[in-house]
């Protein structure tokens, strides 16, 4: 699973419920769709790609229902 797959996938989502439901219907890697929506989440923000920055978009995941590896997505978010 790469990258581009999962900005694919993500494109196609309009809200924090739908990357939800991606990330739990396990379409791509839970950790790869998370971690591309926090770098995502961070840019369009206008905010730096730090870990702090990261966790605060993994955050809302998490608190909107979502079920990923968070040391993992963080890993594959700062190799980006």
């Amino acid at each position: 699973m790469t990258i581009k797959i999962a900005d694919n996938a993500l494109e196609k989502c309009s809200s924090l419920e739908q990357v939800v439901e991606l990330i739990n219907d396990e379409f791509a890697t839970p950790e790869l769709i998370a971690a591309k929506y926090a770098y995502d989440s961070c840019a369009e923000a206008g905010y730096g790609f730090s870990e702090m920055n990261l966790d605060a978009a993994f955050d809302a995941l998490i608190e909107s229902g979502a079920k990923f590896d968070y040391p993992e997505a963080l890993e594959i978010a700062l190799e980006k």
